[in-house]
């Protein structure tokens, strides 16, 4: 089941993206939407053809898509594990929300870092994860403002935020399924430490790729490499700037991971005893 999950998550994002991305198609300069054109569309085309004929304005074939994996995983649980279909689906929604969460905090961190001029941030990449962000972000941008070159507050609020839904949702679910649960205000501020606990397991991985490809000289046009940079470049110049290259070796990825793991192990928990 864990190969099957881990398919059925990657498809899940995948679909997810394409519910932003309509233009995506197979002549799109941007590898990323050639890619994900060409593993979601094979799905997604009888998915029209059945459910949504003629020309709607807008193509709400993933949100099918991703509700049937849902129900294929379901499906799934309840004849490998035995367990009752309504919780396999109901731990599903919850694995898809949670899956959700995730992804966009990771989108509002790189809008994040957009704003404030992270190498890459005006590629291709960069212009199309910040196009997806401002679809999210832009309720609370009407109240922040926004200008590129000036930290993006709504960025940190949208993680914030998604901090508090989440911890709703798990309250509100364990009361309906009549488990027991904490407080409210418990549930919402152990959601936020996970949302930003979780970043800084992304982060960790990102600068620890990008410390490994630094040695095999890669593609600075490679859209996945643009990204690393991006996402990591925040974290490493300013360890930079206060400790130079010694010989010739840059140990600011290493700094960086011992901070990310100090805070984490250290400084996170703390918060979970206010």
């Amino acid at each position: 089941m864990g190969l099957i999950e881990f398919i059925i998550n990657i498809y899940m994002l995948a679909f997810g993206l394409r519910l932003f991305m309509p233009a995506a198609s197979p002549f799109s300069e941007n590898p990323i939407q050639r890619g994900l054109y060409t593993a979601t569309e094979p799905v997604l085309r009888p998915i029209r053809q059945v459910i949504m004929r003629g020309e709607p304005r807008f193509d709400w074939s993933p949100v099918f898509a991703i509700i049937a994996l849902v129900i294929v995983r379901g499906f799934l649980v309840t004849t490998v594990m035995g367990v009752p279909l309504s919780s396999s689906l109901a731990d599903g929604m919850l694995d898809v929300f949670d899956f959700v969460v995730r992804v966009l905090a990771i989108l509002f961190l790189g809008a994040f870092f957009i704003s404030i001029e992270s190498p890459f941030a005006f590629s291709q990449s960069g212009h199309l994860m910040h196009n997806i962000a401002h679809f999210f972000l832009a309720p609370i941008r009407r109240f922040t403002g926004y200008r590129i070159g000036r930290p993006d507050v709504s960025a940190l609020m949208g993680i914030v935020l998604l901090g508090v839904l989440h911890g709703l949702v798990l309250y509100q679910a364990g009361a309906l399924v009549a488990q027991a649960a904490g407080a409210p205000a418990d549930m919402i501020l152990g959601s936020i430490v996970y949302v930003i606990d979780f970043i800084f397991d992304v982060l960790f991985i990102v600068i620890l790729v990008r410390a490994v490809l630094s040695f095999f000289n890669p593609d600075t046009g490679n859209a996945l490499f643009q990204l690393l940079i991006l996402f990591s470049d925040p974290i490493l110049a300013p360890i930079r700037r206060i400790m130079p290259s010694t010989y010739g070796i840059d140990f600011s990825p290493l700094i960086a991971i011992l901070i990310l793991r100090f805070i984490q192990v250290s400084l996170l928990p703390l918060l979970l005893r206010i």
